[in-house]
């Protein structure tokens, strides 16, 4: 029995104009703004810094911009479908028509969120099967992207080719089997997902409360782009010293507190991304639970590590919660998932984490414990509560799970406190040192003052010797007394540079306390007072000047660091 194939029509396909890249661009463009928006903040308008950032950013996203707009040209066939062949000039590599006949088989792939379909030709085909190590591109696996198109028009254009490929080409085109149209299976899945929560209110009303607290600090006198750490630990951040002195709530307060623009912008874009698909396979109740959770218990694990020696903020450690249940609810039900789906959650999420742990390790001002114990609770709770994939057992099982979810992330929280060691620092008496030490040092240098200015009266004769030592003890040693107190309160980071300086300041002060305190005497015929305790003035002399010496020393050095 003779086969018919019926001829089809040709079809073309152009790019679209709210397609995947075309959001793309103008989120280029976006970022280009904002970037020499803040460029102009930072530089306090210099010329040159500008004109650095400009020159900066256009460098780096033009030649990304100029790359999209090659597939986005109004007007232009992208791809076009006939009998015997698929034609497009976005096909990788150098062929740009390609025989049904030659095609083994397609499929639907996603690299770093971007979808291509790849044509796996036969091997009777003469071309070279191997990866090129530059471009990526395999000659022999031809990859056509799909980013040009929109959403419906990308399922039009699979389907297109899915008949294709069965009606056309070689002996048995039917036993090629079709594509998957995953494009279709995923819409489908995103909106059942989103008529589950199509408000996911619970992450916006999170990242409105971080950006009204962040607004709030800037009323109180906290600053655009950084905030001193003082201010932080005045309003509820994170230290292990406070923490430790029974101020637990600090763990919560902390995760709402944020050190810049930057550092609240990145944290709510992290928070908005993962937050939404988190809400609404969780539900609201149980999203909160999670980001609270994994927020606690990132702050506990910091008393560990950043938090012993400095304020610790920011909603990092709930973010990196929230993007942990969003990869065990993944995960665990990977089998039941769209394959694009789960691949690019799992492939996204996964190189998300490791890719920000490793910027914490190797920058400064990171807090990288928040993130894994925020990673930790966010997973941990997501082991143990519902997802509503199956909403029976959701609805069956989800106020025994919650109870059990909280009580683990509030035995992770409190064991973790608990077992922290000694604070290294002591922040409060630190941040307080300013105060004292300004006040100690101008009292230290008024004495010293005062102290001259007697001697040099008792050498001009306006004071007498016995008026002089009389006032040792009642003007100066008292003087120099307040000194000791002040500066004795004053605590510096290990490695400050003003270490030397505060500790011989305060040891000279403690020695002229007790040299002017002491009493004298006055031996008949001779006018000068003489000390009651004659070997310990000669000690305390030799002290004072070595001391002195070594104090001067010290100043000098902290000049020149400067």
């Amino acid at each position: 029995m003779e086969q018919q194939t019926a001829v089809q029509e040709e079809q073309v396909f152009f790019s679209s104009k709210n397609s995947q890249l075309a959001k793309a661009r103008k989120s280029i463009w976006a970022t280009m703004l904002i970037t020499l928006v803040l460029g102009v903040l930072i530089s306090r308008g210099s010329f040159a810094t500008i004109l650095v950032t400009a020159g900066i950013v256009l460098i780096v996203l033009l030649p990304v911009d100029l790359m999209l707009r090659r597939h986005l040209k109004s007007g232009q066939a992208l791809v076009t479908l006939t009998d015997d062949a698929i034609e497009s000039p976005s096909f990788s590599g150098k062929v740009k028509r390609i025989l049904w006949e030659d095609v083994e088989r397609v499929s639907v792939e996603a690299i770093q969120g971007t979808p291509y379909l790849r044509f796996f030709l036969k091997a009777s085909v003469s071309l070279p099967d191997k990866r090129s190590f530059w471009t990526g591109a395999n000659p022999a696996q031809p990859r056509l992207v799909l980013s040009p198109f929109a959403p419906d028009v990308q399922e039009q254009f699979l389907d297109a080719v899915n008949q294709r490929l069965s009606t056309t080409g070689g002996a048995d085109p039917a036993s090629r089997p079709a594509i998957c149209n995953e494009i279709r299976e995923e819409r489908e899945f995103q909106e059942q997902l989103k008529a589950l929560a199509p408000n996911p209110w619970a992450t916006y009303a999170l990242i409105g409360l971080n950006m009204l607290i962040w607004l709030a600090t800037l009323t109180l006198g906290a600053s655009f782009m950084y905030t001193p750490a003082e201010k932080l630990l005045l309003w509820g951040g994170n230290a292990a010293s406070e923490v430790q002195r029974g101020e637990w709530w600090r763990l919560l307060t902390a995760t709402f507190l944020h050190s810049g623009f930057m550092h609240v912008a990145m944290n709510m874009l992290g928070l908005y991304t993962a937050g939404v698909t988190v809400e609404r396979i969780y539900g609201p109740r149980l999203f909160l639970l999670v980001y609270f959770a994994s927020g606690l218990v990132g702050s506990a694990m910091s008393l560990h590590f950043s938090a012993q020696q400095v304020v610790s903020v920011g909603a990092s450690g709930a973010v990196f919660g929230i993007t942990g249940a969003l990869l065990v609810a993944v995960f665990q039900h990977r089998d039941k998932l769209p394959k694009s789906f789960s691949k690019q959650m799992i492939s996204g999420i996964g190189f998300f984490v490791i890719y920000s742990l490793i910027q914490g390790f190797g920058r400064q001002g990171i807090d990288n414990a928040a993130h894994i114990g925020g990673l930790l609770g966010g997973c941990l709770a997501a082991f143990i509560l519902p997802e509503r994939f199956d909403m029976e057992h959701f609805k069956r099982t989800f106020a025994s799970r919650a109870v059990a979810a909280m009580v683990a992330a509030t035995v992770a929280t409190v064991g973790l406190a608990a077992a922290a060691p000694k604070a290294v620092v002591d922040q409060a008496r630190i941040f307080a040192t300013a105060e004292f030490l300004e006040r100690g040092l101008k009292g230290f240098q008024s004495a010293l003052m005062v102290l001259q200015q007697d001697q040099n009266d008792m050498k001009s004769g306006r004071r007498s010797e016995r008026e002089v030592d009389d006032r040792s003890r009642t003007v100066h040693a008292p003087a120099f007394r307040k000194v000791v107190a002040d500066l004795s309160q004053a605590t510096l980071r290990p490695g400050d540079r003003r270490e030397p300086v505060l500790k011989d300041a305060l040891r000279l002060s403690e020695l002229l306390v007790e040299a002017l305190g002491m009493d004298s005497v006055f031996v008949e015929g001779n006018p000068k007072p003489q000390p009651v305790n004659p070997a310990r003035m000669a000690q305390l002399e030799a002290e004072l000047k070595t001391v002195g010496e070594r104090l001067t020393k010290d100043v000098e050095q902290l000049n020149k660091k400067r």
